[in-house]
């Protein structure tokens, strides 16, 4: 039996309201009763650590974003920390691993990229969770031929997320200079602690953020609405004023047409703005950016599907969105083929737009796994692709 689970975000301090040890616990009893006492076999599929979202990044002048050859001490420090932190989680999958009930593997995603310049840290997380082979590389892609499954990320497929010339991605920088600076920023200049504030983190897509930012403070008591909207102007100006961002939109920059960059700079301009008219244009952004997102990772794992190497199989499994999608894709070769989103194992603060009216965002709590079964299976089964969300009332 061969499991895929996505973007567990794990880091120091990082809030969930259910327990990974706990999320582990209700996913290995599904799993008990399916694997009929042989070994499962669990591939992580990237993003398990959160090494670019640490409000580590604060405390001195290194950033996730900066040169990787010197950040191997902090990306250390960080894995380390999270595993004390998680010690339950990781526990209960090691106790699984030494019982010879499973075998973890590990594919990096964008959150978990350092991993590749960070031996030390590699071992880690070995350790961590009982696999073998302490600090040599991790894959960012794995094949399992025997289900016809490639798998890796999703972020490859992202622009946002992913540098093609293996620079740094600029959500590198919106998290370090925005996302995790707006919570602290906010409680040093107005003196406020509102849990909602470090919500930003589980806002998505990421390119919701401004509405979430702009949701925020139209919702919040009036005298701090104003201030918290000056706040954030103040921290995308700063943003587009920084060396690394600026050279990233300068070599992301084509003549003569609104390319990517530009768009990715203009809604951060607009979400800088007060005035509230803005908001049906930050409406007309968002739709164009879920347009270009629309099918991107479907039809980029069916390119990847038709590479020489991938010849044979049929399964592409992602993660990277935190929405948990199946996406038929037609036939490869002479067998059918399929696109999957494991989706998350993290809480989500979700963009509705489809009513046009002010932005909202429904917050719940994420769980997903994708399982293909052995080709001898007693019940003839394939896969089986299972998703739940679990939402808490609000407070009258």
């Amino acid at each position: 039996m061969l499991i895929f689970v996505s973007d567990l975000h794990l880091r120091p301090g990082a809030r969930a309201h259910l327990g990974r040890a706990e999320q582990f616990a209700r996913f290995w009893e599904r799993i008990d009763r399916r694997r009929y006492g042989q070994a499962a076999k669990l591939c992580l599929v990237g993003d398990v650590f959160d090494l670019v979202r640490a409000n580590d990044w604060q405390n001195g002048a290194l950033r996730p974003y900066h040169d990787p050859s010197g950040l191997e001490p902090p990306v250390v420090d960080l894995v380390t920390r999270t595993i004390a932190a998680e010690q339950d989680f990781f526990a209960a999958v090691r106790s699984k691993v030494e019982q010879g009930a499973l075998e973890v593997l590990y594919v990096v995603g964008n959150h978990d990229r350092l991993l590749h310049h960070a031996p030390r840290a590699r071992a880690a997380v070995r350790a961590a969770f009982g696999m073998p082979g302490g600090e040599s590389p991790f894959p960012s892609e794995a094949r399992f031929p025997e289900y016809g499954v490639l798998a890796y990320h999703g972020h490859v497929a992202d622009r946002l997320c992913h540098d093609p010339d293996g620079g740094a991605p600029i959500s590198d920088m919106i998290a370090a200079e925005l996302i995790i600076r707006f919570p602290a920023e906010i409680r040093r200049a107005l003196s406020i602690d509102h849990p909602r504030l470090d919500d930003i983190d589980d806002v998505r897509p990421i390119v919701a953020v401004p509405t979430w930012v702009r949701t925020l403070a139209r919702t919040e008591e009036h005298r701090f609405g104003s201030d918290i909207g000056r706040v954030w102007a103040r921290l995308v100006e700063e943003f587009l004023e920084n060396r690394h961002v600026k050279e990233w939109f300068k070599a992301h920059h084509q003549r003569l047409r609104v390319d990517f960059a530009q768009r990715v700079k203009l809604l951060l301009q607009l979400s800088s703005r007060r005035n509230p008219r803005e908001d049906s244009r930050l409406h007309t952004l968002h739709d164009l950016f879920f347009k270009l997102f629309e099918g991107r990772f479907a039809r980029a794992g069916l390119k990847a599907l038709e590479r020489p190497e991938n010849q044979g199989l049929r399964y592409v499994v992602n993660g990277h969105t935190h929405f948990a999608a199946m996406t038929p894709l037609g036939m490869v070769g002479d067998r059918q083929a399929c696109y999957f989103n494991i989706g998350t194992w993290r809480p989500i603060h979700q963009l509705g737009n489809v009513a046009r009216k002010s932005p909202a965002f429904l917050a719940y709590d994420a769980m997903a796994y994708l399982a293909f079964f052995n080709p001898n299976d007693s019940l003839g089964r394939e896969f089986e692709w299972w998703q739940g969300a679990v939402a808490s009332r609000a407070k009258e």
